[in-house]
């Protein structure tokens, strides 16, 4: 693979892609486990799942905007960017397995 430059905005919101990624794992276990987190999240918007989704909306494009006046593009190319949004695409995957998978409860009578 070729490490081509970046541009400022491809660096930033690329940058921005990976703190997010990660910060929805974190969210998502920090309301599951704290009911007045979960209350407040319903209260705030109407449902839980809208206000994480805006809170993730919001804070990608504030940290995209603010990494991309960074110049952030000097320092990073596109192998470094692919390897850091494919690992926390991996790790946000193993936490919100690592909390979803103990809790399933299978039935005996599974049909297919």
């Amino acid at each position: 693979m070729k490490n081509i430059p970046m541009e400022k905005y491809t660096a930033g919101f690329g940058l921005s892609l990976v703190v997010t990624s990660l910060l929805n794992a974190v969210i998502l276990i920090v309301k599951e486990k704290n009911d007045s987190v979960m209350s407040a999240m319903k209260a705030a918007l109407g449902h839980h799942w809208t206000t994480h989704g805006a809170i993730v909306i919001i804070v990608f494009l504030l940290l995209g905007f603010i990494f991309s006046g960074m110049k952030i593009e000097t320092k990073l190319d596109s192998g470094k960017m692919l390897k850091y949004i494919i690992w926390a695409v991996i790790i946000s995957c193993v936490i919100i397995s690592g909390f979803f998978i103990p809790n399933l409860k299978f039935t005996g009578t599974m049909k297919y």
